[in-house]
């Protein structure tokens, strides 16, 4: 997957709110937590090797840190309170797909991509042809391994991106994901 396909994380949609009743979307806070980090890839996950890919995952990970140390909670922290892992689902007017080495396991993967391409493409309306992508955080326990919190953002791809418009795309998109959980 291309990293013009992750890049539009961007503005919510109601792609994925509407899966709510299907798919577990736990709205949990951070009260009672003081530390976080990113769920650790696979050991035998392959690299990845594309340039803009590896920008746009930094990036998303440094916004979910920031959303942490803005609100005073520690990050990276091998013993953390909670695991913060994320998906990337990219979407067209025929297929689905996602990238989900950020995201962990055993919290609806393939559920999630299925409802994702009943809703966006199968049962979708848009007449034109259309490039999105939607970012989906989860919030994970570490004491329960219970999920806690999930939300996501989508919006259309933003394609030929600046490095600069890039940044703020994947920002918002982070912010507007993560946000809630700090109210």
């Amino acid at each position: 997957m291309t990293a013009l396909r992750l890049l539009a994380v961007a503005a919510c949609a109601a792609l994925f709110s509407s899966c709510s009743s299907s798919i577990d979307m736990p709205k949990g806070n951070s009260n009672g937590y003081t530390s976080a980090r990113i769920v650790k890839r696979a050991p035998g996950s392959p690299a990845i090797t594309n340039s803009r890919e590896k920008r746009v995952h930094n990036l998303i990970q440094s916004n979910i840190r920031a959303q942490f140390k803005a609100r005073g909670m520690g990050f990276d922290s091998p013993n953390a309170d909670l695991v913060v892992g994320y998906m990337v689902v990219y979407q067209d007017n025929a297929m689905t797909t996602s990238f989900d080495d950020y995201f962990g396991y055993g919290r609806e993967n393939d559920k999630i991509l299925s409802e994702a391409h009943k809703k966006g493409v199968i049962e979708g309306n848009r007449p034109d042809y259309f490039e999105r992508a939607g970012l989906i955080v989860d919030v994970i326990d570490t004491k329960t391994n219970k999920l806690i919190y999930r939300n996501v953002s989508v919006g259309d791809l933003v394609n030929g991106a600046s490095d600069v418009q890039r940044k703020e795309v994947v920002a918002a998109a982070v912010n507007e994901a993560l946000s809630p959980f700090f109210k």
